[in-house]
Formats: structure tokens, C-alpha cells, sequence
């Protein structure tokens, strides 16, 4: 389970709560009171929904000459918008007695690549994601040649 999360609370602001996920991965804030009871989730979909019109599709996009200054104005449009106004707040989430085969069943049943774990009040103390349980399962990858974990800089090609 990862402890280190992006945590906000409700007032938090949308250009705030699109600066705290932006270096963070998995991309969302769990949004809490002040005694750390989970509220809602704030993924990086929910704040681009805030800022994309309904009427928008792939084809309309594609007329704009400046997509970027575009998403830049409606993002100056939704700033005041607080992450209570924009969290989700019926989500799955996992306590920590429950087994590993359980978190993976929901993760994998509702499509998610992140659960948070609560307490029995609903304090938050952690999330498992998807790499967790994989992670999990292989135990030690030191035992298995791996050069450089796989990373590869493209833009060095």
C-alpha cells in the first residue's frame, strides 16, 4: 500500500488541484477533512471534463488553429471551481484487512488502476494500484536481469 498521496480539501481551487496532480502518479487527489475522512477523488479526466465543452468532439477539435490557448482560456473560465464541486463521491475503495486477491478483483471488475484504502471511519491511509499488486505478486525483481528497469529516453534517439 503507498502512504505518500496528493491530498486536498474541499475548498481547494481548480488550477491549485491541477498543479498537485500534475507531478504525481498515479494523476489524482484525494480530497479530505481535516481529520483525513476521504470525501472524493479528483483524477486529471475529472478536471479535463471541467474544462472540455459537451459540445466538443474530435473533428470540432481539429478546426481550432490553437487548441492549447483554447484549453487555457476555459481553464482561466473554471478557476474558481473547488474540488468539492468537481470530486467524485461515490467511489470503490478497500480496508486494510482485506486480501490482495479481493483489491485485485475491484481494480480489475471496475476498471480502475487505483483503490484507496480506509479505515473502518473512513480515515484515508493508502491506495493500492494496479503496479502494487503486480509488484506484489512477482516479490523481489532483483532476482531477474532487467537493465535500466526498461526505461528507455526516446528523445535520445
Amino acid at each position: 500500500m503507498r502512504t505518500k498521496l496528493v491530498l486536498a480539501k474541499p475548498d481547494c481551487d481548480y488550477k491549485r488541484l491541477l498543479c498537485k496532480i500534475a507531478d504525481s502518479v498515479p494523476r489524482l487527489a484525494y480530497v479530505v477533512d481535516d481529520n483525513y475522512k476521504l470525501l472524493g477523488i479528483v483524477s486529471a479526466v475529472d478536471l479535463l471534463k471541467v474544462i472540455l465543452p459537451s459540445y466538443m468532439s474530435v473533428g470540432l477539435a481539429r478546426s481550432f488553429s490553437d487548441g492549447t490557448e483554447f484549453l487555457q482560456k476555459q481553464v482561466e473560465r473554471v478557476k474558481d471551481k473547488r474540488a468539492e464541486d468537481i470530486m467524485v463521491k461515490k467511489f470503490s475503495f478497500l480496508h486494510p484487512h482485506h486480501q490482495l486477491l479481493k483489491a485485485d478483483a475491484m481494480i480489475a471488475e471496475k476498471g480502475f488502476n487505483t483503490l484507496p484504502v480506509i479505515d473502518e471511519k473512513g480515515k484515508l491511509l493508502g491506495e493500492i494500484t494496479r503496479l502494487d499488486i503486480l509488484v506484489n505478486l512477482v516479490n523481489n525483481c532483483s532476482d531477474y536481469n532487467v537493465d535500466d528497469a526498461g526505461l528507455v529516453d526516446l528523445s535520445l534517439l
